[in-house]
């Protein structure tokens, strides 16, 4: 185990800015329990753990990055306020971030985003804005951006969003014993770029494997690339996977520390979701269920018995979708 504190890769997050960011958090997020199931682990061929972050504040892990980015404004910016684009999630983590510490927010979303996500962000006090396509709402964040000085939010390219979802992997590297191998969905990639960075410097002999939707490739198309690209179009009902490009530093992040990302159709996805509903008990949304789809079809690549966590990232499902699938 590496015993200084420097990251693998050109970047300022180290373990100290990680354990920072748990203390930070702290108050306002819940530490997630981890379960297990006999049935998925006899399916998978792994001996699995759920990481329940669909039970975390917000319903996403999302609040987490959130929390650790708006805590360290000054107190100049936070009463200019904060933006950001989402699909919903990071919208509600940022917004209830923001109602903590007293900062403005606007969300800037598509016109198709889930009703259930926006009618929560607004709830939580912040302003949403919405679009006909989510690459018109960053367009116009940039230009609203220009005129307010707010301070962006990056749902992904954010160092201190990436540290807040670090602690996802802080905590399960704590309550799972010899963790082998994580899988976890990837939309722009904040939360496998944390897990990542803190897993290799913690058990660098961890595999960590990140999940796409073919219908939404974005982290994908960027390897292939050497470069983010943006998408044209996303069809994929795991919303919260549906970023339109990732960043440069997610992207070196997720080339040079993990070590596979896979592809799952949308009919894998749907078939993991309703069996872990059925499994577990546990609602999860379409981007939770990415990881599981991946370990059922065995796309994951992980070796049989092999302790295995995959993260549940949100539960944030519309419940007419849910009731569509079901």
């Amino acid at each position: 185990m590496p015993t200084d504190s420097e990251s693998p890769i050109p970047t300022s997050i180290t373990i100290e800015t990680i354990w920072d960011a748990r203390d930070r958090i702290a108050p306002y997020i819940h530490w997630t329990p981890v379960f297990t199931s006999e049935t998925l682990n006899g399916l998978t061929g792994t001996r699995l753990h759920l990481k329940a972050e669909n039970l975390q504040k917000t319903g996403a892990f999302k609040a987490r990055g959130a929390l650790n980015a708006v805590s360290q404004l000054t107190p100049e910016e936070r009463a200019t306020g904060v933006v950001t684009f989402s699909a919903g999630n990071h919208g509600q983590g940022l917004a209830y971030a923001a109602r903590v510490f007293g900062t403005p927010c606007t969300v800037y979303m598509t016109e198709s985003a889930v009703p259930t996500k926006v009618a929560a962000i607004q709830g939580y006090g912040a302003t949403t804005r919405q679009f006909a396509t989510i690459q018109e709402a960053v367009a116009q964040l940039e230009r609203d951006r220009e005129q307010s000085g707010a301070v962006f939010i990056s749902p992904f390219a954010n160092e201190a969003v990436i540290a807040g979802q670090a602690t996802v992997g802080l905590e399960l590297l704590e309550q799972v014993e010899e963790l082998e191998a994580i899988v976890v969905p990837i939309g722009g990639g904040g939360l496998i770029s944390g897990i990542a960075l803190v897993a290799r410097i913690l058990h660098p002999e961890v595999r960590i494997v990140g999940v796409e939707p073919e219908g939404a490739p974005t982290m994908t198309r960027a390897l292939l690339a050497g470069n983010p690209v943006a998408l044209e179009t996303i069809q994929t009902m795991a919303d919260g996977l549906g970023a339109p490009f990732t960043g440069e530093l997610n992207l070196g992040i997720v080339r040079e520390l993990v070590d596979d990302v896979v592809l799952v159709t949308e009919d894998e996805i749907v078939a993991a979701l309703k069996l872990v509903l059925d499994r577990t008990k546990l609602l999860v949304e379409g981007a939770a269920a990415a990881g599981i789809a991946a370990l059922l079809t065995g796309k994951a690549g992980i070796g049989t018995g092999a302790v295995t966590a995959a993260v549940l990232t949100g539960g944030n499902i519309d419940m007419a979708r849910l009731k569509s699938i079901l």
